[in-house]
């Protein structure tokens, strides 16, 4: 008798510099995955920012988390602080989908970046940080066939520009001032990023 293993989504959010909205956009995939879609979901930290042990202290005591070895569970979903290949391999095959928060984007992460069946590049299209999205796009644009680029702040003119000139779709993050209290626009937005 052959058993199928069952294998996780792998979904890598990054964001082009800091403040673009990676570590929103991570914890409000993760928790419309758990409440809307009722999958059973992860997010590891997978950059040395410390924003999970920062939520940790504040809210688990607020809203009913229990803490767990390598991190704490928190409205359904379960955190990883410090990830590392060791906590991803555990976590392979627990979870229907695993969200994995690699901050701003670097080569460091490319080979685990690379794993994951879902790319979500955050930018900001704001006048102070579209540069750092421009020189992305300049030095990554030959590589990441079915990349996701999403930004949440900055103009329409600007977005419709960029499309054109770098040949990219470029999504509207739908702006939430809470990541774990998603709407159906949220629900309705990843529903189609993640078909």
């Amino acid at each position: 008798m052959v058993r199928q293993m069952k294998t996780s989504r792998l979904i890598g959010i990054a964001g082009v510099c800091p403040g673009t909205g990676a570590t929103h956009l991570a914890f409000m995939t993760a928790n419309c995955l758990a409440s809307w879609m009722q999958r059973r979901t992860a997010v590891i930290e997978w950059n040395a920012h410390g924003d999970l042990a920062a939520v940790e202290a504040m809210l688990t005591a607020d809203r009913g988390g229990s803490r767990r070895k390598a991190g704490y569970s928190l409205l359904e979903v379960d955190y990883y602080r410090e990830g590392e290949p060791g906590i991803l391999a555990d976590c392979m095959g627990a979870y229907d989908d695993i969200v994995i928060d690699f901050g701003v984007w670097r080569r460091e992460i490319r080979k685990e970046w690379l794993l994951c069946g879902v790319k979500i590049v955050t930018a900001s299209l704001s006048e102070w940080k579209l540069g750092a999205f421009l020189e992305f796009l300049d030095k990554e644009i030959k590589a990441p066939e079915g990349w996701i680029y999403g930004a949440a702040f900055g103009s329409e003119d600007t977005r419709r520009r960029i499309e054109r000139q770098f040949g990219i779709s470029l999504k509207r993050i739908p702006l939430s001032v809470d990541a774990f209290s998603v709407d159906h626009r949220v629900k309705d937005w990843l529903a189609g990023i993640l078909k």
